[in-house]
């Protein structure tokens, strides 16, 4: 047996023997376990003991055209929730919002979006309004192109049950174009809001 491997096999003990004796799984006294150990089976046992931990995604609510959905973090469990919708003409293009760890991001995906999505120009559309250009950078996570700056006070922005067309372009590249349903957005935002813990002056629509 290695150097590594006992350690590891020890602490794998000690975190299952935890988890026995209180009959739930304790994430700290786990955590504890691991880092008694040695540096390189300390990092097995943390790896092992996040894919161990790691949580079952559940569907929130739908409201209208919103997917909403949360999960925790394996790494501190912190809440990660997602709401996603699709361009209402084809589907190819979707609009997420994702908030973790106090940061909301709102992005763009697609088979036709690609490169690093600090190269794109975005701007978008309210119903018959004027076209609107705001900064695009890359996702925290993931492919697509993200919204710089406040995510969260420009989704406060945008009026319930409105259509927002959005316009991507990279260089001498082919543009994109999406229109989405901004009906249920009022639900969607509240439980947004909840969930991520969004300053109060934000969370309410109108302010």
């Amino acid at each position: 047996m290695t150097r590594i491997a006992a350690p590891l096999l020890a602490a794998i003990a000690v975190v299952n023997g935890v988890a026995l004796a209180q009959g739930v799984e304790d994430p700290m006294a786990q955590l504890r376990a691991c880092s008694e150990l040695q540096r390189e089976a300390r990092l097995e046992c943390l790896d092992r003991l996040s894919h161990a931990a790691a949580p079952t995604r559940r569907e929130v609510s739908k409201a209208n055209n919103w997917t909403i959905s949360e999960t925790t973090s394996p790494v501190d469990y912190s809440p990660i929730a997602t709401a996603t919708t699709s361009d209402s003409v084809d589907s190819s293009m979707k609009l997420s919002i994702r908030c973790r760890g106090g940061r909301t991001e709102l992005s763009f995906t697609g088979p036709a979006i690609s490169g690093r999505g600090d190269g794109y120009a975005i701007s978008y559309r309210i119903n018959d309004g004027q076209p609107v250009q705001v900064a695009a950078t890359v996702p925290a996570a993931g492919s697509g192109v993200a919204v710089a700056g406040d995510a969260v006070r420009l989704l406060q922005a945008l009026p319930d049950n409105a259509v927002l067309a959005v316009h991507l372009s990279r260089g001498a590249g082919a543009a994109q174009d999406a229109t989405f349903s901004l009906a249920g957005l009022d639900r969607m935002r509240a439980r947004m809001a909840a969930v991520c813990k969004w300053p109060l002056a934000v969370a309410r629509p109108g302010n």
